[in-house]
């Protein structure tokens, strides 16, 4: 026998039920009623404006008969029962009627607007000529449409009710039945990555809780491993998704190999695993491991005739001494995983404290220039480049300065490469390029002579391809000519995409800009290939200067620099040069210009000005 609480529960569940349905009904219907009367007025009054702009010659013209044919239009329309036209007086001018009954719309002209009724809508709108109200038109519509709009929408949503409530009760215990798959079918879904079959990324941070709990329990520690798969992408651009898919599924089998059954691993990203070497307190046996899995990450991977190659970038983190909480944990195993990459792939990195100030002093530098470069916080200075022959300054090379408004000068060095990896460096190029260009132009209005001035491009400037139209839009909008420019490239230029890095070179060069390489001596370049280049400076790097003249081999290495970059036709320039004597060794070796804080310090344009010669 039935529960007489459960059939109270039930019975109050139907009634409450049936409350909200009726209730849905009724505001279903309301709403419908309110969308229909608006859509009948919105649409009589377009009719009635039509009619108006149809009918203003006949109302001034004082034609009934043709006011009338007008009117009749309205035929056409099945709601519309009765249409009038008046003059500007109010009289009568013309009647339509539907049905030969008593006219609803009075002789006289009724007031502007509309006015629903129960059984009707009543509209009236003015007739105007050049700003000038001339007659008005007036329109009477049923709403028995409406109505029957509305009987017909109760009784299919009756309909639909009694439909549903009979089939209902058959699909509530079809549903029951499949409850139970449906649920174990979700749950797998929610905690099992659909191509690998391993734990996705939240049962993987379910787990880690529980091992952080369990840490903070009773003591002991893990290892918390961050696993990105190297060069992932070429392998779906090489062999298409469904292979990569295979690799992935490859990479969970080699990781679940490799660890121990009580250890977990999960895919908790798209080409990202993690693993939690349970009970690994020693970093010793962390590092073991990630060095089993960085050999096996690099053996190749079958995908038919051609295997793929890979391989692993593993940050560990020792829980809990590196990160006591889930984001600490998470966090500081991508960060180690991040520099394990930077530390060219295929290895693995521990978290430490240095790690982490680095990074967090890389991001407050990357959000401190982006503002930095909102405000106009960068400036430049200029070193000046003096002829061995004579002394005289015949280049300048710019240099980029940030003063932080509350940390002071922050080194290039320090946020060049930021600016790199950010994305940066193109909006900070720009910068210096327009304040060069400015400081041109004033110096020159101030009466100097100004030598070319060497500006730094990075290799990702050369990469994106924009740099010569940077260039362009910089000298346009301070009217100089492109030789008042020099670029300065590093070596490795030429180390990737040679022949599109070139192009872009070339194209400098025809517009008449000259090409120095920078730090040249300790790169990839080669003489041979360099002949064939649009470079007309080499600049020897600070290291082989800093040696001289004592370090014999430095000395033959900028002997040799000299003497070959001479030999192709090229302009040679010493940079770092710090004391008389090296000068006198460069001048000796024939190098052809100098610069460093021996022949002159960098300065802003303001002090710039005493070092020039005058016009």
């Amino acid at each position: 026998m039935t529960d007489p609480r459960l059939r109270n529960y039930t019975r109050l569940n139907l009634l409450s039920t049936g409350s909200a349905v009726l209730i849905a009904l009724l505001l279903m219907a309301g709403y419908h009623w309110y969308r229909e009367r608006e859509d009948l007025l919105k649409n009589l009054t377009m009719q009635a404006r039509l009619l108006g702009a149809n009918a203003t010659a006949a109302i001034v013209f004082e034609d009934g008969r043709t006011a009338n044919e007008i009117i009749a239009t309205v035929d056409a329309s099945p709601t519309i029962m009765e249409a009038t036209v008046y003059r500007a007086d109010g009289s009568l001018m013309a009647r339509f009627q539907r049905t030969q009954t008593t006219p609803a719309l009075a002789d006289q002209a009724p007031p502007l607007g509309h006015l629903f009724s129960s059984t009707d809508l009543r509209l009236a709108v003015p007739v105007q000529l050049e700003g000038r109200t001339v007659g008005r038109i007036a329109l009477r519509a049923s709403l028995d449409d409406l109505y029957g709009q509305l009987r017909r929408l109760f009784g299919g949503m009756l309909l639909i009710l009694t439909v549903s409530a009979v089939l209902g009760t058959y699909v509530s215990r079809k549903m029951r039945l499949q409850m139970a798959t449906t649920e174990n079918e979700i749950e797998r879904m929610a905690l099992y990555d659909r191509v690998t079959g391993l734990a996705n990324r939240h049962a993987f941070e379910l787990g880690l809780s529980q091992t952080l709990q369990r840490h903070a329990r009773d003591g002991g520690g893990s290892a918390l491993l961050f696993i990105d798969v190297d060069d992932f992408k070429k392998v779906n651009d090489l062999f298409g998704h469904q292979i990569g898919d295979e690799v992935l599924k490859a990479v969970g089998e080699r990781l679940g190999k490799t660890l121990r059954a009580a250890d977990i691993v999960a895919r908790i990203g798209g080409d990202e695993f993690a693993a939690i070497l349970t009970n690994t307190v020693a970093r010793a046996d962390a590092a073991h491991v990630a060095e089993n899995l960085v050999q096996f990450g690099a053996e190749p991977f079958e995908t038919g005739d051609l295997p793929a190659h890979i391989g692993f970038s593993i940050g560990i983190c020792m829980i809990p001494h590196d990160g006591a909480n889930l984001e600490d944990a998470l966090r500081n195993a991508d960060l180690a995983m991040y520099q394990a990459k930077k530390m060219g792939k295929n290895t693995y990195q521990f978290f430490s404290q240095n790690l982490g100030t680095k990074v967090r002093r890389g991001l407050d530098i990357e959000a401190g220039l982006r503002l930095a470069l909102q405000h106009d916080e960068l400036y430049v200075v200029y070193q000046p480049q003096r002829s061995v022959r004579n002394g005289r300054i015949e280049g300048l090379e710019a240099l980029v300065r940030w003063r932080h408004p509350e940390r002071g000068m922050i080194s290039p060095l320090e946020f060049i490469p930021v600016a790199e990896e950010a994305g940066l460096i193109e909006d900070v190029g720009r910068i210096v390029l327009d304040h060069v260009c400015r400081d041109i132009v004033e110096l020159r209005g101030s009466g100097h002579v100004v030598p070319p001035v060497a500006v730094n491009v990075s290799v990702r400037q050369i990469a994106r391809g924009n740099i010569g139209e940077d260039i362009r839009a910089a000298l346009q909008k301070y009217r100089l000519k492109p030789e008042v420019l020099k670029i300065e490239v590093t070596e490795s230029v030429f180390l990737d995409h040679l022949d599109a890095h070139a192009r872009t070179l070339d194209e400098l060069a025809a517009a008449g800009i000259e090409i120095a390489i920078d730090d040249f001596g300790t790169g990839y370049s080669s003489f041979a290939y360099l002949r064939h280049l649009p470079v007309s400076i080499l600049k020897i790097d600070m290291r082989f200067v800093r040696d001289l003249p004592d370090d014999t081999e430095a000395l033959a290495l900028v002997n040799g620099i000299i003497g070959m970059g001479h030999a192709i036709g090229l302009s040679v320039i010493a940079e770092g040069v710090e004391s008389a004597i090296q000068a006198e060794c460069l001048r000796e070796a024939g190098c052809d210009l100098l610069q460093g804080y021996h022949i002159g310090l960098p300065v802003r344009k303001q002090e710039m000005m005493m070092l020039l010669e005058p016009n």
